[in-house]
């Protein structure tokens, strides 16, 4: 994905203490993306600490930002946990992207990365 940074510590937008990572930043056209890997089938609770993240940092960020998250399978719009997380994460403006998609969605922006 260009020029990433990998496992970046979110404390500078949170509190003190927070040990809380982001899998992956990146720059493109003014604005910093972040990417976090999250598992559905192992930690659920995982989505709603991503979205208290990114509504922290978002504000606090000099900089524009967007925020994605890669799941470890398709959400199903039949299934209501499915569509738990993708409504907390479209809510908080955190795109979901599945694993089988994530191809497709990084070589999208990768002509623009810094």
């Amino acid at each position: 994905m260009g020029k990433s940074e990998k496992s970046r510590r979110v404390v500078q937008f949170t509190f003190p203490g927070d040990p809380m990572r982001i899998d992956c930043s990146y720059h493109r056209n003014g604005t910093r993306g972040f990417v976090q890997t999250l598992s559905l089938s192992r930690s659920p609770m995982a989505y709603k600490e991503y979205v208290c993240t990114a509504r922290h940092i978002a504000p606090r960020a000099a900089f524009k930002s967007e925020f994605a998250a890669v799941t470890d399978v398709t959400l199903d719009s039949d299934n209501i946990r499915h569509r738990f997380v993708r409504d907390t994460l479209r809510d908080a403006g955190i795109e979901p992207i599945s694993m089988e998609g994530f191809a497709v969605w990084a070589a999208k922006p990768k002509p623009s990365l810094q």
